[in-house]
């Protein structure tokens, strides 16, 4: 129990503690006008970081079947730590200095550690992976699943916000479709997956693989996976108030928030569905991506207006909440 405390208490410090000192930082360079572009990109790889770190202090080691041994995947967590560590500190530096170098290096450690990560994964042993929530092949046609109702239930979020465009009578020109559309889709995509991967399954093997388990236990499923969501879209807030949208931060606040308990119940759907991290690592992928591959839209400095953010969060919490209604979510004395 000790070493549980322990290691949940250095998740909490890395996962929730490192956002509150990055934050400073990034509020930091947004004051002194440099890009802060890199900032949630270094985010998306603490979760994952800090459930590593608490495996490697707690020296955790899984058993299979048959009660044997399985020592964890030391090369990989250490590779995938050491790597944030450096973005994390050139986020700190390239904070305080001139230039935009820092940017540029931490662009390179995303393509470089999930290159090596990928190669790292295929030559670790099946038992490995698979005890260490890594299996790269795993409730393949459940995973397919999840993966094919998220992309539907994405068009008509998409869909909504159309009709909800013209019912305001608004301007419909964020939902021109992207006219590099097709190879956006078909070259830029898959390269960016490929390339940046690592990054979204550092939200998820931190989230789903490591928190999830632990608040469902604690709580139980439905209020665990709640919890969950407020914490994660309370994660985002530096990144709301510096990136997402500056001169509305509370109204983007909401809205994160909102979307997370949302999302988060989906996502964590998926996982007890599949057990499979890297099952919800694409849908995430696909949810911070669609919307350039479709329109070309981003992320950062979006103004949101009240009608609107009312709008999504009574649309993202209909969507997304009756999927606590499913069996996955059902506690063991409801059966």
């Amino acid at each position: 129990m000790k070493t549980e405390n322990k290691g949940l208490a250095v998740f909490f410090a890395i996962a929730f503690g490192l956002p509150v000192l990055l934050g400073i930082f990034m509020g930091i360079s947004f004051y002194a006008g440099k890009s802060v572009d890199a900032f949630p990109l270094v985010w998306m790889y603490l979760p994952a970081t800090a459930a590593m770190a608490a495996a490697l202090v707690g020296r955790e080691e899984k058993t299979d079947a048959e009660g044997n041994r399985i020592k964890m995947p030391k090369v990989f967590y250490l590779t995938f730590c050491e790597v944030t560590a450096l973005m994390v500190i050139l986020l700190i530096v390239g904070s305080l200095i001139q230039g935009e170098q820092a940017a540029v290096w931490i662009s390179f450690l995303v393509y470089g550690v999930s290159l090596v990560g990928l190669l790292e994964l295929l030559f670790m042993k099946k038992d490995k992976r698979k005890a260490y929530g890594l299996g790269l092949v795993w409730n393949v046609k459940k995973s397919l699943q999840g993966i094919g109702l998220f992309i539907l239930l994405y068009l008509l979020l998409t869909g909504l916000g159309v009709v909800m465009a013209l019912v305001m009578g608004e301007s419909l020109s964020d939902f021109s479709v992207n006219p590099y559309f097709v190879y956006m889709l078909l070259v830029v995509l898959p390269l960016n997956l490929l390339l940046s991967f690592t990054a979204f399954f550092g939200e998820e093997y931190g989230w789903r693989y490591y928190l999830q388990p632990v608040l469902q236990k604690k709580f139980g499923k439905k209020k665990g996976v709640l919890l969950l969501g407020i914490l994660w879209g309370l994660w985002h807030v530096p990144i709301n108030l510096f990136y997402y949208s500056p001169s509305t931060s509370l109204q983007s606040i909401l809205v994160q928030v909102a979307g997370c308990i949302g999302m988060g119940v989906f996502f964590g759907w998926v996982y007890l569905r599949t057990q499979n991290v890297w099952a919800v690592t694409m849908i995430h992928f696909l949810n911070n991506n669609l919307g350039l591959v479709l329109f070309n839209a981003s992320a950062a400095g979006v103004e949101r207006h009240w009608p609107d953010t009312v709008f999504t969060i009574v649309i993202y919490l209909l969507i997304y909440l009756p999927f606590l209604f499913t069996k996955e979510y059902r506690e063991k004395d409801e059966s």
